[in-house]
């Protein structure tokens, strides 16, 4: 049987709006992934209800997480902080032939931790440049840290990833077809842990920096 094929789709008028207000463009427009698959119910059985909403522009690939579960968290303010111990969405990618790969990882605030990476031990944090390129908007006030642990809670945040920063160029020949990806949800230290994922991940234990598990994303024709 033959596996599905997922395509973004090409949205130039997301270049024209602001993060906040592409809520519409997005919800009707974009690639829908359900983020909610559990790899080890056993040790965290526990999974929010996540999706992560992609599209990309001539700039670069727009993505809208919205998650709604169990307490909501936010310790870290700083980028490059190790926001995966909050409530936290993350979106690996790689490009076809690269040996190395990228990790995003957003908290419900924003604050962002990412890296070139060639394992989870092998990495080169963004700069502090680089950062400022990756745009941000978020159902919850940045810079404010918080912890509710009681009630259902939902957030959104939505992110754009220039193309530059990751190396492609959207006007060029060699302007991949596709690339490799795998989006997550987790929150190592909040109330209820949980660590959920679009594809499978194959490991014993909660293990995202797997780019083995990666699954191919294609760009609609422009």
């Amino acid at each position: 049987m033959e596996s599905t094929k997922y395509v973004i789709p090409y949205v130039p008028v997301l270049d024209a709006l602001d993060l906040s207000s592409q809520e519409i463009v997005m919800e009707t427009r974009a690639l829908r992934l359900p983020v909610m698959l559990n790899n080890w119910p056993e040790q965290y059985p526990y999974a929010p209800i996540t999706t992560a909403d992609i599209a990309y522009s001539d700039s670069g690939i727009y993505c809208r997480f919205w998650s709604k579960g169990l307490g909501l968290k936010a310790s870290y303010t700083e980028d490059g902080d190790r926001v995966h111990e909050d409530s936290c969405v993350e979106f690996f990618m790689q490009l076809p032939g690269e040996e190395h790969y990228f990790n995003f990882e957003f908290n419900c605030i924003g604050t962002c931790d990412a890296a070139r990476r060639k394992s989870r031990e092998v990495s080169t944090p963004l700069n502090e440049d680089e950062y400022a390129t990756i745009r941000r908007a978020t159902s919850e006030r940045g810079g404010v840290i918080f912890n509710r642990p009681q009630g259902i809670h939902p957030f959104w945040i939505a992110v754009f990833i220039p193309f530059g920063l990751v190396g492609l160029d959207v006007n060029s020949p060699s302007f991949p077809d596709h690339f490799l990806a795998n989006f997550y949800k987790c929150g190592d230290k909040t109330n209820n842990p949980h660590f959920v994922s679009w594809m499978p991940v194959r490991a014993e234990a909660p293990d995202f920096h797997r780019p083995e598990c990666f699954h191919p994303i294609y760009f609609a024709e422009r």
